[in-house]
């Protein structure tokens, strides 16, 4: 512990003298899972926490085991979330140690893709996997899970058990950059 107590107290002081900007501590909402569409064709979930709540179109989405999505629209009181599994859904992230940078796309099925993997990027089963924050859309170090070796393929297990969530956190994380008229667009939420 004592050891813990000077790593912590040298990061602040080295941070001190560079300047770092600190990371901002992020709000959240917690919210229940009223309907989830896990069809062929679309991996959407819908809970109950919308702009009434602050929710915004684009926040990221957690659970207590990790990403589990982000927001795509919002309602008053209920918003519709795009699950990191969705066809539709592009995540940067790192992997392993190196923090080697690529794309995890999925694809509807229950293991996503990696993809745009750097040139001679070496990446082995069970090497965990976070988002990079690159793009500002998420922030860094959310986990997403492991690599799985799938032929000669690599995918991700998500560390969230996506068929089963009941409960998730909507992280309050807006884009960094965005003006005032730059804002995403917030679409009334429907059933999935």
């Amino acid at each position: 512990e004592a050891r813990a107590q000077d790593l912590e107290q040298r990061t602040r002081q080295l941070e001190s003298l560079a300047r770092v900007v600190a990371e901002p501590q992020l709000k959240f909402a917690t919210a229940r899972v009223i309907a989830d569409s896990s069809g062929s064709f679309v991996r959407l979930a819908l809970i109950d926490a919308g702009r009434d709540n602050g929710v915004k179109a684009g926040y990221p989405v957690i659970s207590a085991e990790g990403l589990v999505g982000r927001v795509i629209s919002t309602g008053q009181r209920a918003s519709r979330l795009l699950l990191l599994t969705d066809f539709n859904s592009r995540i940067p992230v790192q992997i392993g140690a190196g923090n080697i940078r690529a794309v995890m796309h999925g694809d509807n099925g229950p293991l996503p893709k990696v993809s745009f993997l750097q040139p001679g990027a070496v990446i082995t089963p069970g090497d965990p996997v976070f988002t990079s924050g690159v793009g500002g859309v998420f922030p860094r170090g959310l986990r997403v899970g492991k690599i799985v070796g799938v032929g000669d393929d690599f995918r991700i297990e998500p560390a969230a058990s996506l068929d089963r969530i009941d409960y998730v956190s909507v992280l309050f994380f807006d884009v960094p950059g965005l003006g005032a008229g730059d804002e995403l667009v917030d679409a009334p939420a429907t059933a999935p």
